[in-house]
């Protein structure tokens, strides 16, 4: 059997495989890879900021302000990324149009966004809260017998290096996020694997494009991966990274 037949037995056809030497075709990728890339930022960006509010909210002691935030984690890290990202597709601009006008229609990459930030940042919340009950509870008495108050012990002492320990596991959540991206497809981002439909569409050969979506999504989380464990090999230490590490795995399993 030639490489041609073998092709052609496993659903390839081999006539296909020249038009991805066009860069036009490259190109049409380059601006889903760029929406995809765009919205996993973003994405993060929002929901670190969410996320560290939610995580301090669940360490308060105040019980108005803990139980709600436990509340809120808990209920949004049990529902399906794609809900929340169909439903602020739906329904995002009627949510908004009591504070921007009745004239405002939220963009599609937004609706994207937004699902996917709601989700993300349930799920940093908990590694953050993870990274700050790893530090050692004697530099919170240390900082409090030096005169600092709570917020300025948290500010100065705790977070700074609480951070610095959550970086691999936020590099670790963002290729999360890359592999997530490609479900705001289902309201109309022309995000990688969109365009990748765009084109299969167009030319009847879905499961070479979707080979080439693959490898490019691929490289991207390989990298990232890669880059995450360098990271956590340089700066976690062994006791901080298995709690955060116990954080990630009960999310995945959830």
């Amino acid at each position: 059997m030639d490489i041609t037949e073998f092709l052609q037995a496993h659903g390839l056809r081999p006539s296909t495989w020249p038009m991805f030497a066009d860069p036009a075709i490259w190109r049409f990728f380059g601006e889903g890879i760029r929406e995809t890339l765009l919205i996993s930022v973003v994405a993060v960006a929002v929901s670190f900021v969410a996320g560290l509010l939610l995580a301090l909210g669940r360490l308060s002691t105040r019980r108005w302000i803990r139980w709600p935030s436990i509340a809120w984690i808990e209920s949004i890290r049990a529902l399906p990324v794609l809900l929340l990202i169909v439903y602020f597709g739906i329904k995002g601009s009627s949510l908004f149009r009591p504070i921007f006008g009745p004239d405002f229609d939220l963009p599609r990459f937004w609706a994207g966004v937004l699902g996917l930030s709601m989700y993300t940042s349930a799920v940093l919340a908990e590694i953050i809260r993870a990274g700050i009950l790893s530090l050692p509870r004697g530099q919170t008495e240390a900082a409090r017998a030096l005169g600092l108050s709570h917020p300025q012990t948290l500010r100065h002492v705790i977070l700074p290096q609480a951070l610095r320990l959550m970086v691999p596991a936020m590099m670790a959540q963002l290729t999360t996020v890359i592999k997530d991206t490609s479900l705001v497809g289902t309201i109309g981002v022309f995000e990688l694997l969109r365009q990748g439909r765009t084109i299969y569409t167009q030319f009847f050969n879905p499961i070479e494009v979707l080979l080439i979506v693959a490898f490019i999504y691929f490289v991207i989380c390989f990298v990232l991966s890669q880059l995450s464990r360098r990271l956590e090999l340089g700066r976690a230490p062994r006791l901080a990274r298995i709690k955060i590490q116990e954080v990630q795995l009960r999310d995945q399993a959830a």
